[in-house]
């Protein structure tokens, strides 16, 4: 089953069976990022979220690129703005929207949501980075490119990734992809950890979407309590807050109804139907 959703402009939104697939859908810019285009990114996941019928989700880059990071244009248009402004205020307003009047989600909006894979089919670069790693998985095709670019632009990391970056690739190997901005191909991505495997180009969306499939069909509920653990514990120093969190979530999944389904299908040895 497929089925299509219309209204959003710089996005693509289908949904596969139990995956929802989100194409970033600027391909004449290599998907570049503008601040629509996370919105409709957001409300799309949310859409996922508010959905018993999804129960994992793709994002995916339309043409030959996933994203190539944030639209310059918006920057250049940004910079004469403010070089013809006269006051702060002039200069502030023409600089685009201020951190509380950008588009607002929860905090852990990422961490929180059902799981999300990245199929990352051509260059990622800056917050076509950034923006991937507060999510789960990464695939890429070996066509695929990689860099925190920020320092080459006079910028500095985003998206809570100075978080995310040192615990997928360590405190070293972060400092040097951070403080160089070098682009590096998808096998040496492999080899950081920034991606869980690389594929060939062709395959990228046929393996991702297997993967997301095998995920979806399990206990929705469990899938998501056991990301939400994984998420919020990696962090947390206090193990006792640990088994608190974990014995809080177990206890609540004995009483859900896909606990109690797959303890009737073990016992009368068929498939479990969850997700019903």
């Amino acid at each position: 089953m497929t089925t299509t959703a219309t209204g959003y402009e710089q996005i693509l939104f289908e949904q596969r069976d139990r995956v929802g697939l989100i194409t970033l859908n600027r391909p004449e810019r290599l998907n570049a990022w503008t601040y629509k285009m996370g919105g409709e990114i957001a409300d799309a996941i949310q859409r996922c979220n508010d959905d018993g019928g999804v129960g994992a989700i793709v994002i995916t880059g339309a043409g030959r690129g996933f994203c190539s990071g944030a639209d310059m244009g918006g920057f250049n248009n940004a910079i004469d703005a403010r070089a013809k402004a006269g006051s702060e205020e002039e200069k502030r307003r023409v600089s685009g929207p201020s951190e509380q009047e950008r588009p607002q989600r929860p905090r852990n909006f990422y961490q929180e949501s059902k799981p999300i894979i990245c199929a990352i089919n051509g260059p990622a670069i800056g917050v076509g980075l950034t923006m991937t790693l507060s999510m789960d998985l990464r695939i890429a095709s070996d066509q695929a490119r990689f860099s925190l670019r920020f320092v080459k632009m006079g910028l500095t990391p985003e998206a809570n990734s100075t978080n995310y970056l040192p615990q997928i690739v360590g405190i070293a190997n972060a400092l040097e992809l951070s403080l160089t901005g070098r682009i590096i191909d998808a096998q040496e991505a492999l080899r950081y950890g920034l991606v869980s495997r690389v594929v060939s180009h062709d395959g990228l969306m046929a393996e991702t979407m297997a993967l997301a499939g095998e995920i979806a069909r399990n206990p929705t509920d469990a899938v998501r309590a056991a990301k939400q653990l994984l998420h919020r514990n990696m962090v947390e120093q206090d193990n006792e807050t640990v088994v608190r969190r974990e014995g809080a979530a177990i206890y609540a999944q004995y009483e859900s109804p896909n606990h109690k389904e797959a303890v009737r299908a073990f016992i009368e040895k068929r498939e479990p139907r969850f997700n019903q």
